[in-house]
C-alpha cells in the first residue's frame, strides 16, 4: 500500500474554500479513482494549515493517480488561493 500527501498553506479565507472545495469536489472525484484506498483530509486552523493524505492499494495505482493529483492540486490553488508547501509520496509500512 502507497500514499501520497500534499500539504497546503493559507490565510483563513483560503483554507476556509479550501475545505469547501475538498469536500465539494475533490473528494468526490479521488472517490472515483481506480485503487483508491482511503483519503483523509485535515485541517489545522490554528496555524493555518492543511494536508491531504491518500491511500491506494498499490504503487502502480498511485502514480496511475499522478496525472489527476497534478490536475488537482492546480484547481486546488487556483479556486481557493491556498499554496501548496510539499508534496510527498510514502510506502505504508504497517496500517491498522
Amino acid at each position: 500500500m502507497f500514499a501520497r500527501t500534499s500539504t497546503w498553506t493559507g490565510s483563513p479565507e483560503a483554507l476556509q474554500k479550501w475545505a469547501h472545495h475538498v469536500t465539494s469536489q475533490v473528494a468526490p472525484m479521488v472517490r472515483g479513482l481506480p485503487g483508491i484506498a482511503g483519503a483523509v483530509f485535515l485541517l489545522d486552523r490554528a496555524d493555518g494549515a492543511a494536508m491531504t493524505l491518500t491511500l491506494w492499494d498499490s504503487q502502480e495505482a498511485a502514480l496511475v493517480s499522478d496525472q489527476h493529483a497534478d490536475a488537482s492540486r492546480a484547481a486546488t490553488i487556483a479556486a481557493t488561493g491556498v499554496e501548496l508547501v510539499v508534496r510527498g509520496r510514502y510506502e505504508i509500512v504497517t496500517r491498522f
